[in-house]
């Protein structure tokens, strides 16, 4: 097997940082781009474990030009395959708060990244999209629904698939753009409903549920998106793929699955329904499957009992999510 190396923006967040581990463990090498400003415990977990992965890492602001042109001295000589592009800013209500923030890390920040990947003439790019783009829907989501992004954090990201569409084509980039739904799994996001969720029924803590919890999420593991955001590298051209597991579960339904392997009933405080949230993702995987040759392969209790493993194994290494 040809040992390439590869560029993981990101590196130190929740799909970085499971991508990054799943690249290494396929015989390559990888280097992390990711901004740490060591007050995260979480984020210093993770960065521990690449360290002992043997995966370089780098502490860059991606929004900052300069900084991507110093990361850029320090890697001369390298030949990267490929660059995935996972670093920015997540999270739709977060994004009220700060919506000039998610612009200029979510938009800049890629447009620098694109630059950085011209310069390097890498073969493959790939973006990590998000399913926020098509708003709500009763359908599951087609690459080429209508678009509705109704929060900052969705709306800058579907500004930056425009921006990669522009660095694509014939002697240009080759950029997958992947739409992720609902991502869960080890090392995952505390301000995500499933390890918050984890988190506090473990603890004996109340949960809040917005709505009555009949609202249904495409629940997407981790090692399948790590499988798929992987083999979007060979694809040639621009493309657009929906990475679901394209079996939405009730929200209720996700708790009542934690509560069995925890063996801990809830405590539920029911709160009214945000605007923001959509009623149903629902992934639509046909072009995933048809040009990448994949198709998930985890169930969500399995999904969810791997989940809950890391934590009952990490919680006292990592501390007090935050």
């Amino acid at each position: 097997m040809t040992k390439n190396n590869y560029l993981v923006t990101g590196s130190e967040g929740f799909v970085g940082f499971n991508l990054s581990n799943y690249i290494k463990k396929l015989g390559h090498n990888v280097f992390g781009v990711d901004l740490n400003n060591g007050k995260d415990n979480l984020k210093n977990w993770r960065k521990s474990q690449l360290d002992n992965y043997g995966v370089k890492t780098f502490n860059v602001d991606i929004s900052d030009k300069y900084q991507i042109q110093d990361f850029e001295n320090n890697i001369k000589g390298v030949s990267f395959k490929g660059i995935f592009h996972l670093a920015g800013l997540a999270g739709v209500r977060k994004s009220l708060e700060i919506p000039e923030k998610y612009y200029d890390v979510n938009l800049r920040g890629t447009l620098n990244i694109l630059n950085l990947a011209k310069k390097l003439n890498v073969n493959s790019f790939t973006f990590s999209s998000t399913s926020s783009v098509y708003g709500g829907s009763e359908h599951n989501s087609k690459e080429n629904d209508d678009l509705h992004p109704i929060s900052p954090y969705a709306n800058s990201k579907l500004l930056a698939e425009k921006i990669c569409k522009l660095y694509s084509g014939p002697d240009k980039l080759n950029i997958a753009i992947l739409r992720y739904f609902t991502v869960y799994g080890e090392a995952g996001r505390p301000d995500m409903s499933v390890l918050k969720f984890v988190d506090s029924i473990a603890k004996g803590n109340s949960i809040v549920i917005y709505g009555d919890g009949n609202q249904e999420r495409d629940f997407t593991y981790v090692g399948d998106v790590c499988e798929a955001t992987f083999k979007s590298s060979i694809l040639k051209g621009f493309n657009i793929l929906n990475i679901g597991n394209s079996n939405p579960v009730k929200l209720v339904n996700i708790v009542k699955i934690i509560e069995k392997i925890l063996e801990k009933k809830a405590d539920i405080i029911f709160e009214p329904k945000n605007n923001l949230d959509v009623f149903k993702t629902h992934s639509d995987n046909s072009r995933a499957m048809k040009l990448l040759n994949w198709a998930p392969k985890y169930k969500v209790e399995e999904g969810l009992l791997n989940t809950i493993n890391w934590y009952k194994k990490n919680i006292d290494l990592i501390g007090k999510l935050s």
